[in-house]
């Protein structure tokens, strides 16, 4: 029994992020919620933006305390390592969507020509798979973490810094499970904006 339970669950979630994906596919066949989609990329983006500016802004913050008054804000330390966090952690769900995450493309090799269009659905789907079952490991170790009952700074637990992961592993398998339903390509990186020369 004690075994069955955590299976439960896990098929549980699984079978959220297929539904959710599939009716998101389903809904992209459709001209009307391409708004809404966007409107909650931007929000996405901006939540990282805000993080990203805060950890500098903090950062620079400490510097001055410290060198100029020879203090320092206690608990901003631990804020920024939990920003890292979230920042890599929602930074490679956004990857996932905008298909620029890291993958080491092992099937090239092995794969029969015959199969090679199949290539980027079998390396989505994987990628899926192995992110759910590392997400529901993830969820397991926020779950002990609230058992502890331990605080970060200010009093904030620690669980409730940490619950990024698991939101981030099934994130990226949801949205890895999307791109295996819906046919996309990454989008040309546009190598002006970021003032790199390709090579010729």
């Amino acid at each position: 029994m004690a075994v069955e339970r955590p299976l439960l669950i896990y098929i549980l979630i699984v079978s959220g992020i297929v539904v959710t994906a599939l009716i998101r596919a389903y809904l992209e066949k459709t001209s009307r919620f391409k708004g809404l989609f966007r409107f909650l990329g931007g929000v996405e983006i901006t939540i990282i933006g805000l993080l990203l500016f805060s950890l500098i802004f903090l950062g620079c913050l400490q510097i001055v305390l410290r060198n100029f008054f020879h203090r320092g804000i206690i608990w901003a330390d631990p804020l920024m390592r939990h920003a890292v966090l979230w920042l890599g952690c929602l930074g490679a769900a956004l990857a996932t969507s905008k298909m620029r995450h890291i993958n080491i493309d092992v099937f090239t090799r092995f794969l029969p020509r015959g199969l090679m269009r199949f290539r980027d659905k079998i390396i989505y789907l994987a990628t899926a798979i192995a992110s759910s079952v590392l997400g529901f490991a993830a969820l397991k170790l926020v779950l002990d973490e609230k058992s502890f009952g331990e605080k970060a700074f200010l009093n904030v637990d620690i669980w409730l810094l940490q619950a990024v992961l698991p939101v981030a592993f099934f994130l990226i398998a949801y949205r890895s499970l999307l791109n295996v339903m819906v046919p996309r390509k990454a989008p040309p990186i546009e190598w002006e904006d970021i003032g790199v020369e390709p090579d010729q």
